[in-house]
């Protein structure tokens, strides 16, 4: 089974991309990023129907 995690561009230097890490945090160390078994749950972690999940803007989900 394939695993995937989150990653975007960092909001103060957009050529760092920084990886969740779970709950609100981001790293840009690789090895922190939280690890999603399967696409589904990751793609759940961003939409932001409500304005309050500002934190996943520009992310997207990656197939490890």
């Amino acid at each position: 089974m394939a695993n995937y995690h989150i990653k975007k561009p960092s909001a103060l230097i957009s050529s760092v991309e920084v990886y969740h890490t779970g709950g609100d945090q981001w790293s840009d160390d690789y090895s922190e990023r939280k690890i999603y078994t399967s696409k589904a749950k990751a793609d759940a972690m961003l939409p932001n129907p409500d304005g309050t999940n500002g934190g996943f803007k520009n992310a997207t989900v990656v197939k490890e």
